[in-house]
């Protein structure tokens, strides 16, 4: 399976500007323990995290219907007055999905969804799952329906989610293979192979 390349002794690339949108992202692997997001390109554990859950996904009730999934901008702070001093990594996060799953009696067209909160995103997007046929999941991006605007309906395939051996085949809308997701030692990775664009990139980790 590839791997990136990335020095793995180096932090995530950090833009002066933390709200400059990079145009489009290297491939990646993606870890997620606990709460936190990270490139498992950094040996360091305690390294940036790149997104953020507000409750741990294992150990979520049947009551909780709503967690909060944010993006970790980072900008490089230089000390003032002090040339010789190691700059400051800040921290910007940026709410930028809802991840919900509403009520069975609220008879919604998906049982999941992951609500934009930023008009930089994709939009919406809603999950079904199925135990037969070649998919296991489904993300699409959905939109209000025009003869009743509490409804949401589908608008474009973004994922196909596919077993394949031991490993989960992430395919896009034009069947196009962009990530695998796989676990190891109760360690949860997404090896995303592709350049995406942040939008997609927020999309697919949303998802995943």
């Amino acid at each position: 399976m590839t791997q990136p390349t990335a020095n793995a002794d180096q932090p995530p690339d950090y833009a002066e500007n933390p709200t400059i949108i990079q145009g489009s992202l290297p491939p990646d692997t993606l870890r997620l323990a606990g709460r936190s997001i990270h490139s498992a390109t950094f040996r360091d554990a305690d390294a940036p995290g790149l997104y953020e859950l507000n409750h741990q996904i294992d150990f979520l009730r049947e009551t909780d219907g709503l967690v909060h999934f944010t993006r970790i901008n980072y900008s490089v702070k230089n000390r003032s007055g002090d040339a010789a001093s190691v700059p400051e990594i800040v921290p910007h996060p940026k709410h930028i999905f809802n991840l919900e799953r509403p009520q069975a009696i609220m008879q919604e067209a998906f049982p999941y969804y992951i609500k934009s909160v930023s008009r930089s995103g994709l939009g919406s997007i809603g999950l079904k799952f199925s135990k037969i046929g070649k998919s296991v999941c489904k993300a699409w991006r959905v939109g209000r329906k025009a003869s009743d605007k509490s409804v949401f309906e589908a608008r474009e395939l973004l994922f196909d989610v596919r077993p394949n051996n031991d490993v989960l085949d992430w395919v896009d809308g034009q069947e196009a293979r962009i990530a695998v997701e796989y676990s190891q030692d109760n360690i949860y990775s997404l090896n995303i192979l592709v350049p995406l664009d942040r939008a997609m990139r927020d999309a697919l980790v949303a998802a995943w």
